[in-house]
């Protein structure tokens, strides 16, 4: 906005509403006594546009828009630790809580004993590090007959804290859909506002008045483990009576729960360069695949009745792969054309053949 307010356009201002034959040369007594006013204006000029950018949501850098977005509610979601499953050996083993094991170059410590041998563990810092499960679990102090010891699964993902982005789109759908008193906008932004909840879908009245049922995504736009779903429930309606002794409304009775996954089998007529055959292309084209459902789970997922997963997006995918020279044919789940999944589910690879 203050673009021409630069130092020599003030000083050319001034200086020609001097009047008179004033000597008015560089190094005039006129000229070096305008010339520091000019360069403070242009830089109170420069602030000033600062300033004006700072002012609005679409345009304010990080900490101003962490400001604005405060004053509609809005707060960044801030990273949590990953918290994964391991399996010890002798599965009778009484491993005390607080007990550290390390995973790379992440630190864990012991919080539950899960029975059977397993155990859960929370890393000692949040991100996405700690999600790591692929290097050997490694006790930190010695860990009397203690066998072997492995990781299992990530029960609840680490995240990193909310970036400048996600913050100011959250910003700008908090003005389609005003989120109040327990309508389907406030449950999804309130389950949204945990760090463990990607994405939610609010059923009202669906099993009778009063009734409301949240279906959450955990952070990776995947199934939300049962830990997951217990923490939302206890948040919300810990009760499942309506007494309002969590965040839901005085009156409401919250159920939460996560969709399942539904297989979706692709069997793929494809034609082979010279030299290539399936067994080359195979891993690339599930980890092609994979990724294509996780994009489609993230976009369609929380607005939408049902996900349709695109032979086109398929072929796409396999024919951008080396050594493919052609895709004759595409069957999901045996059918030709596309596959419609309801969102009571969400699709994941099944078998691949080609």
């Amino acid at each position: 906005m203050f673009e021409e307010m630069t130092f020599e356009n003030l000083l050319t201002q001034m200086l020609d509403n001097v009047q008179g034959d004033v000597d008015k040369r560089e190094g005039s007594i006129i000229y070096d006594a305008l010339a520091p006013v000019a360069m403070e204006n242009a830089q109170m000029y420069a602030d000033m546009d600062i300033l004006l950018q700072e002012c609005f949501a679409d345009s304010a850098s990080y900490y101003y828009l962490i400001k604005r977005a405060a004053e509609r509610g809005i707060f960044v979601k801030e990273g949590i630790p990953a918290v994964i499953k391991i399996k010890c050996i002798p599965t009778d083993l009484s491993i005390d809580m607080g007990t550290e094991f390390s995973i790379g170059d992440m630190n864990y410590s012991v919080t539950d004993n899960l029975g059977d041998g397993y155990y859960s563990m929370t890393c000692t810092e949040s991100g996405e590090s700690g999600n790591n499960i692929n290097d050997d679990v490694i006790p930190v102090e010695y860990v009397e007959d203690m066998e072997s010891v492995e990781a299992v699964e990530v029960m609840v993902y680490g995240t990193e804290d909310e970036d400048e982005e996600a913050l100011r789109e959250r910003y700008f759908a908090s003005f389609s859909e005003a989120a109040f008193g327990g309508n389907k906008s406030d449950y999804r932004e309130k389950a949204k506002s945990f760090g463990t909840v990607g994405a939610c879908k609010v059923y009202p009245v669906w099993n009778g008045g009063g009734t409301v049922k949240l279906t959450i995504l955990n952070s990776q736009f995947e199934v939300a483990s049962q830990e997951i779903v217990a923490n939302i429930q206890n948040e919300f309606d810990p009760t499942k009576d309506g007494t309002g002794v969590g965040i839901a409304p005085i009156g409401h009775i919250v159920t939460v729960d996560s969709p399942i996954t539904k297989n979706v089998n692709i069997e793929a007529e494809i034609v082979y360069k010279s030299g290539y055959s399936w067994a080359d292309i195979s891993s690339t084209v599930k980890q092609g695949i994979e990724e294509y459902f996780k994009s489609i789970v993230k976009t369609e997922w929380e607005d939408k009745e049902a996900i349709t997963i695109r032979v086109g997006q398929i072929e796409a995918i396999i024919l951008d792969i080396e050594g493919v020279e052609n895709v004759a044919s595409i069957k999901l789940n045996g059918e030709s054309g596309n596959c419609v999944i309801d969102t009571l589910y969400i699709p994941k690879v099944g078998d691949i053949s080609g």
